[in-house]
Parts: C-alpha cells; structure tokens; sequence
C-alpha cells in the first residue's frame, strides 16, 4: 500500500473484557463469545494471547496498536451502551474522553446513549457528554436492551428528539449497531427498515452510519445506502471477512457497489476484534472476479477507489480536511515512531502485559 493513502479506521473499542464487568446472563454470552470472535475471525498469526485481550483494556494501548502497528492514520472509538450486558456499558466513556484528549489529532470520539431511557434522561445525557467532549463527531446506539426486552423505532419522540438535539449541537452522524445480534438475544431490532430509514428521512443533514454492513441482511443495507443520500455502509466486523471468508467479503462488497456506489463505502475493522493491519494488506490487493463484476455491474476496483474505501468517503461525509490532519500528525509522538516501521502485531499489547517496552 503507497505511503501516501490515508486511512481513517471509523470504528476500534477499548473494551472491557473483565469477568467483573458481565452485568447479566446476555453479558456473560457475549463476553465468552468475545475471543472466540476473535480467534476464528483471525490469521494464526494474528491472534492475541488470552490472557492477554480477556481484560479491561487500555486506551493507550489500543491507540498504539492502531497508530505503530497498522497504517491507520486516523481512528473513531465509540463509548458503548450495552447496559444490560455489562456494567459499564462494553466500553466506558472515560476511555473515549481519554483517547480524543490525548489524541487529538488521531482519534474522534462518538457520544454513547441508550434511547429506550426516558427522553429527558437521554438528551440530558446527550448534553453533558458534549460538553465533555465538544470535539464529538457522532452518536452510537444500539437498537434493544434486555431486562426486560425493549427497543425503540425511528418515529419514536425520544430518538426523534436525540437526532435533533444531535444535528443542533453540530455533530455530524448517528452510528447505529445493525447486522450483528448481541448474543441469544431477538433478531428484528438488527435488520434494516423503518427503525432506520425513517430517521435518515426526517434528517437529511445528519449523517447515518449502518454498522456492520454486510454482516448480514446485504440486500436492505444496499438498497438503503442507495436510496438515502445521507445514509453510509460502515464495514466494522466485515473487513475480517477479507481473511476469514473472502468470497462473502467479495459478494457483499460487490452487492453495496451495485446499488450504493462506491462513495457510501466506510473503511473500519472493529480492532480489537481483529488486528487492522492484515486487513489492510489484503483490502490493498484484493480484486473482483470477472464473474462477480459481470453479475452485478460493476467496475474493478482501481487504487483511486480503495483509496475512497480507506478513508475519502469518511472524510467527505464528516467534513474532515485530510491536509489538516496530515499537517497536525506530522508533529505529533507517532510520527517518528511510524517511519521506523510497523510493528508486530499485538507486540505492544503483550509486551505491557509482560513489563517490557515496546
């Protein structure tokens, strides 16, 4: 990949991986899913030690990870609200505050909220993480909680006035979990329809980000980005695909091409789900068959256009200046360490846990 592409990984967790932190039995599921996830969704050389990733992990070790052991340039961490899986939500707010504080020039934070609370407590909730944190670019939510079930659609006044108070206070998208059950828990809230839809209707100045696009339900996540000028396929969980299961990564790929367009494509690996740079590599090379291009329409893709998927599409939809970003990077901490080369991945993580330096 040319020293030149700029990449803007949208989603990576500091997650909490404690025993400690299990909130409820989905918590627990989730929790022993967790590494498995990982392992079978990752190159034997790019697993993690157990003992290792199963812990409440450190923000500036992911922050290192992604900045000296891959080429990402640029990194979202969302604070998530999965309130009634774990105790503090998966991963915390202080983490998300403490990564865009320490790294402002590498990290943008998304404000976390749990829309079936009352809509007073949400929006209150919406304004002092703001204040926290005015350098906030989005909101993640996720679309259910357990204990007892309950979700929330897109006509609902608390999501309807969350959006609002969003797009006043200049944030530029909503992130929501689709595509990817949380475990042994009801399926309807992950599909793609009027949940979503309606909201990107009734806003078409925010940004909506369907994460996990291509997990599953390809066809509505592609007639949705297609349709909705405002609404983008973020990829999290499905670049690992790339390496896991390559012809799913191709069809699903190719099927958001066909009715999206290559403009509402976002780059993002979930790390620490998987290691980013593997990836990156493999996404660098990889190619359409003639057969997929014949069925669905569409063009090989050219450096110019994997160069959009990395990090230009993100960028123009945010209304990020990559110049900007390259000028104030260029005389940060991780400038000198990058030109000495990447990293093995995962070294930094296990040398902490081993008190060596990496």
């Amino acid at each position: 990949m040319p020293d030149d592409v700029f990449v803007i990984d949208a989603v990576v967790h500091a997650l909490n991986l404690s025993p400690d932190n299990v909130a409820s039995k989905y918590g627990e599921q989730l929790h022993l899913m967790s590494y498995g996830l990982h392992t079978a969704m990752s190159p034997p050389d790019r697993i993690c030690r157990q003992d290792v990733y199963m812990v409440d992990m450190d923000p500036h070790v992911l922050a290192r990870t992604m900045l000296e052991e891959s080429r990402t340039d640029l990194f979202g961490t969302h604070t998530l609200r999965l309130d009634t899986w774990f105790k503090d939500g998966f991963a915390a707010e202080w983490k998300t505050l403490e990564l865009c504080r320490s790294y402002p020039e590498r990290c943008l934070g998304y404000i976390g909220l749990d829309p079936t609370q009352d809509k007073a407590q949400v929006l209150d909730d919406l304004d002092r993480q703001h204040e926290d944190l005015p350098s906030a670019i989005g909101v993640k939510l996720y679309p259910h909680q357990m204990d007892p079930y309950r979700r929330w659609l897109a006509n609902d006044d608390t999501v309807l006035a969350l959006i609002e108070r969003a797009q006043e206070r200049g944030l530029r998208t909503i992130a929501i979990h689709k595509a990817l059950p949380n475990g042994s828990v009801p399926l309807a809230p992950y599909r793609i329809g009027e949940d979503f839809e309606q909201a990107a209707d009734s806003f078409p100045g925010m940004n909506f980000e369907i994460i996990h696009s291509g997990m599953a339900f390809v066809e509505e996540t592609a007639m949705a980005i297609g349709r909705f000028p405002n609404v983008y396929a973020n990829l999290e969980t499905t670049t690992a695909l790339l390496w896991q299961a390559p012809g799913r990564f191709e069809a699903a790929l190719a099927l958001m091409m066909q009715w999206g367009g290559i403009e509402k494509l976002l780059w993002s690996t979930g790390c620490t789900v998987i290691h980013p740079q593997h990836v990156l590599e493999l996404f660098w090379n990889f190619r359409f068959s003639e057969e997929v291009m014949s069925r669905h329409g569409i063009p090989q893709l050219d450096d110019t256009m994997k160069r959009m998927i990395l990090g230009g599409n993100y960028a123009r939809a945010m209304g990020l200046d990559i110049a900007a970003y390259r000028a104030a990077q260029a005389k940060d901490a991780f400038a000198g360490k990058r030109a000495e080369g990447i990293k093995p991945a995962w070294s930094i993580w296990q040398g902490e846990a081993q008190g060596v330096a990496a």
